[in-house]
């Protein structure tokens, strides 16, 4: 008797699909849903999105914008979607308005968003920025360069911090 295993093939445009779908809202500046939200201490304050949304509507071309997918380092059938949204200072520092981090359960072919993150207060983003430079620089590159380019932000995004 022989077993036989088999993947189900990830579909990361379906993943991107998804997150995207997640984030129009605050991509666009539409922010008014997030206004009563009560987010746990230290990940985003309301007055950082209306911030963001004033700059979006009078300086769009200074914001730029990214994404990548990872797969989890410790939840299997697990992929998160990250977007990121910055500019850079006149003085060389990127300034951080938010990154939103959607995970994703893809053992179904629904692939359902299990946990949503935001982020716009320092501590936070430089936790999160931490994270990305592993995924870019350190143990996690394997696990990177199994997911297609298109996926993946071209290069490490700046950090929030200027240390």
């Amino acid at each position: 008797m022989s077993c036989v295993f088999s993947q189900v093939a990830i579909d990361y445009a379906k993943i991107e699909a998804r997150g995207k779908s997640f984030t129009s809202r605050l991509k666009s500046g539409n922010i008014a849903f997030l206004k009563n939200a009560k987010p746990p201490e230290g990940t985003f304050r309301y007055s950082d999105l209306v911030a963001y949304k004033n700059d979006l509507n009078n300086n769009p071309d200074s914001i730029r914008f990214g994404s990548y997918i990872e797969k989890s380092e410790t939840t299997a059938d697990s992929y998160a979607y990250n977007l990121f949204a910055f500019k850079i200072k006149e003085d060389g520092e990127a300034k951080y308005y938010f990154t939103a981090i959607i995970s994703m359960d893809v053992s179904s072919e629904i692939y359902k968003v299990t946990n949503p993150y935001l982020f716009t207060q320092k501590e936070s983003l430089k936790s999160w920025w931490g994270h990305t430079f592993g995924f870019y620089h350190e143990s996690n590159s394997e696990a990177r360069e199994q997911i297609p380019q298109k996926y993946i932000y071209k290069v490490c995004p700046p950090p929030p911090f200027k240390e």
